[in-house]
């Protein structure tokens, strides 16, 4: 797939390059995309970007929130000539050391007791869960996913 920017590209059509983009940059449909940096000189242009992508923690220590899903952030850029011809796509991946760091801390969120999951259908109390300790809970969106959500902050 050839990518081009339009004659009249201005910086705020950044986002729509980056969307055409997606399948080049190979980019899961959920990636959260956003524009960084747009520079242009005699010699081209360049969108530096961030996205935001969804990931599924299956650890076995995570007992009763294992599949929570925790968004993570990378970065990566387009390069085009003074034409406006693609000549780039970078990706820098997410660090799986971040992931790891994440999976750890929910880890000992559990094993502390600090996360409360509810039953399907129960409404959240934030004021009892306060009154038990348990300053994290599960909840699931309307997709299916679980996210972990504060109920409180000391």
């Amino acid at each position: 797939m050839a990518l081009a920017l339009p004659r009249d590209f201005e910086s705020a059509d950044a986002l729509q390059i980056l969307e055409q983009a997606r399948p080049i940059l190979d980019l899961t449909p959920d990636a959260q995309l956003h524009v960084e940096n747009v520079t242009r000189t005699a010699r081209g242009t360049r969108i530096d970007f961030s996205y935001t992508q969804r990931v599924v923690l299956d650890d076995n220590t995570l007992c009763d929130v294992a599949g929570i899903c925790v968004d993570l952030r990378a970065q990566g850029e387009l390069k085009f000539n003074a034409r406006g011809e693609l000549v780039q796509a970078h990706v820098e991946p997410a660090d799986p050391r971040q992931l790891r760091a994440i999976a750890d801390h929910v880890s000992k969120l559990v094993a502390n007791g600090e996360v409360y999951v509810p039953k399907p259908g129960e409404q959240i109390d934030t004021e009892q869960l306060r009154r038990q300790g348990k300053a994290w809970y599960v909840e699931q969106d309307a997709h299916g996913y679980k996210h972990l959500k504060r109920a409180w902050i000391s």
